[in-house]
């Protein structure tokens, strides 16, 4: 369904933030996109990480189903941006997972949950190390409440001196059902062909994983404990997938919509020091065949799902990043 003026109006009370972003009016030295527009679906930072939700997308037009935040970055010839992964929202209540991406919408019946935008404020922040004049991009997300009860909103996030990744903070509704988990996963491996996991003693094959799989589904979920990933000098927690081709945009690749046209990318997940637990854990899946099709991915098995699960707080963060650097350096950082 078009985001219409109509359906904008009927939301526009109902996306009230009460205090959730600190006043703007900062002198941008950033090339920001998407800031101070009410009617703009892709945000981020010229040249670094952008994000969209529907009906933006990576190239311009729809770029996939709703219920999703795109992750688009500059990996095309002379810097243009294509589409490089989608994130899911899915909270746990008691045993029953929600899926933003395929559960229908009370709004309209259609497939995928609605998320409502309100403008991207930007604020000066405190610099790190020695940068001075760091900026951060805001944008405030309602999502619609889920069948199984739980109701969430988001904060997507963006520094100046971290082009590179976005940062997704997570609340619960006041009218949400108890939270055991949110999880927060990016859904698209395949298009990367990403086949290998970077944890705190080195990279593990999606073969190793998970064997000899060729089924038309998913394979089992993976899962690795917090002792398994590496943290970075600020305590951080990190943990990355790659492809392991020489150049994955010269692969051959019959399902269009999957292929993968740009420079390699490493992509990863952070979680910040302050919000780690003995509940972190790493869960991956894999595909052999492309998401409802009977195609097989290029090269053989390859990771799909890639998410840090912990227990739910609100006000919990973690950064989803990528970029043109080795796993290994970025792990090194």
């Amino acid at each position: 369904m078009a985001f219409t003026p109509q359906l904008a109006r009927r939301f526009q009370r109902w996306l009230g933030w009460s205090g959730l972003l600190f006043g703007a009016g900062v002198a941008l030295g950033a090339d920001w996109v998407g800031h101070g527009s009410t009617n703009q679906s892709v945000w981020g930072l010229r040249g670094g990480l952008q994000f969209a939700i529907f009906p933006g997308g990576f190239p311009e037009g729809p770029g996939g189903p709703r219920g999703l935040i795109r992750i688009g970055y500059p990996t095309l010839t002379n810097g243009g941006y294509d589409l490089i992964n989608f994130i899911a929202v899915e909270p746990v209540v008691g045993a029953a997972r929600g899926y933003s991406e395929l559960e229908k919408s009370g709004v309209d019946g259609h497939q995928g949950k609605m998320f409502w935008s309100g403008p991207a404020l930007i604020t000066n922040v405190a610099a790190r190390a020695a940068n001075s004049g760091v900026e951060e991009l805001t944008l405030p997300v309602r999502v619609e409440k889920f069948g199984n009860g739980a109701h969430v909103r988001l904060a997507l996030s963006q520094r100046s001196d971290a082009p590179d990744e976005l940062r997704l903070t997570v609340w619960a509704e006041p009218d949400s059902a108890p939270i055991k988990a949110c999880i927060l996963t990016a859904t698209m491996g395949n298009k990367a062909r990403a086949r290998w996991l970077w944890l705190k003693d080195g990279p593990v094959s999606s073969a190793k994983i998970f064997g000899d799989y060729t089924g038309a589904g998913f394979a089992p979920a993976a899962f690795f404990p917090s002792t398994w990933l590496r943290q970075n000098a600020a305590g951080d927690a990190l943990v990355a997938i790659s492809n392991d081709e020489t150049n994955p945009a010269a692969a051959l690749d019959p399902a269009n919509f999957w292929k993968y046209r740009g420079e390699k990318v490493t992509q990863y997940w952070r979680l910040p020091a302050a919000d780690l637990s003995a509940t972190l854990r790493c869960a991956v899946n894999a595909r052999f065949m492309y998401w409802m099709s009977h195609t097989p991915v290029p090269g053989g098995l390859a990771f799909e799902n890639f998410e840090l699960v912990a227990d739910f707080k609100a006000g919990q963060s973690f950064s989803f990043g990528v970029t043109k650097r080795a796993p290994a350096e970025l792990l090194q950082q």
